[in-house]
């Protein structure tokens, strides 16, 4: 008996350097849709090298807000979907090709941040659904938070069968601290616990926190950096909660003072007699 048919999708922004490797990993379906957020480099043009068709809507922040309309392109009652930063590895093309044995399924992900992989750092192993009846998920814009699971059976990949996703997702601390502060923006994200109100004593703890979550190191930093680099992450959020706790507005701040600066400038013209304003 021939397996039920796929419908496939990735939602792609400026990713001309990995896109094209992504998409080869799900060329397995039999329905392939790229959903182009208005990429500015070769991006769109590579996608309609391996995609069925590849639809362009206007750029947003997060790939969460994209993935409801995304899985609404697609035809068949079963999904697999990517980021385009992301790739099956050969055993997992074969494990998805064969066919659903449950509602969903959640594959490990080898996060590569800084360049490398370590099975020692903190997010090994993490799983993610990345195939899915229909019906069986559904999402919304939240970041980090996006998916709802509705399936009733859930197969949860083990990592020793070595059927996994190579996720290349931080090439170096730039490209984090961007993300960061870019998904840290949206006011729909999952928050991290406040813990307290100290928020010195709120960044040692996560610092403490990620480092426990990774193995032994025996002298290698790089577990210890990228755990630092997810305790920036939450340190980032929490301040920017604290700051809408606090209904903080800088540049509405700015703008005050400006206006104080402005009438300290008109009064020093009529006292002292000089311009300070425009050329008149």
């Amino acid at each position: 008996m021939s397996r039920a048919p796929i419908s496939g999708f990735v939602i792609a922004y400026n990713r001309a350097s990995l896109v094209g490797t992504s998409l080869r990993s799900l060329r397995f379906v039999d329905e392939l849709i790229v959903i182009d957020k208005s990429s500015t480099d070769d991006t769109p043009a590579i996608a309609r090298r391996y995609a069925d068709k590849v639809i362009t809507v206007p750029w947003s922040p997060t790939v969460e807000e994209t993935r409801a309309f995304a899985l609404e392109q697609c035809r068949h009652d079963w999904i697999a979907f990517l980021d385009d930063d992301e790739m099956l590895n050969p055993a997992a093309i074969a494990h998805l090709h064969a066919g659903p044995t449950a509602d969903a399924v959640a594959l490990p992900l080898r996060h590569w941040i800084l360049g490398a992989f370590d099975p020692e750092a903190y997010y090994w192993p993490e799983h993610h659904i990345r195939f899915f009846r229909k019906g069986a998920v559904s999402f919304r814009p939240v970041v980090h938070g996006g998916m709802q699971l509705h399936a009733g059976s859930v197969e949860r990949v083990a990592p020793k069968t070595q059927i996994f996703i190579e996720h290349l997702s931080h090439r170096d601390a730039e490209q984090w601290i961007e993300r960061t502060n870019r998904y840290t923006s949206r006011p729909s994200r999952v928050n991290v616990e406040a813990e307290g109100t100290d928020l010195i004593d709120f960044a040692h703890r996560r610092i403490d926190h990620w480092l426990a979550r990774g193995g032994h190191t025996d002298g290698d930093d790089y577990p210890a950096a990228v755990a630092l680099l997810r305790a920036i992450y939450d340190m980032v959020d929490r301040i920017k909660a604290w700051e809408t706790q606090r209904g903080i507005d800088g540049a509405a701040a700015f703008r005050a003072r400006c206006a104080e600066l402005e009438q300290a400038y008109d009064a020093l013209e009529t006292s002292l007699g000089i311009a300070t304003g425009m050329h008149r």
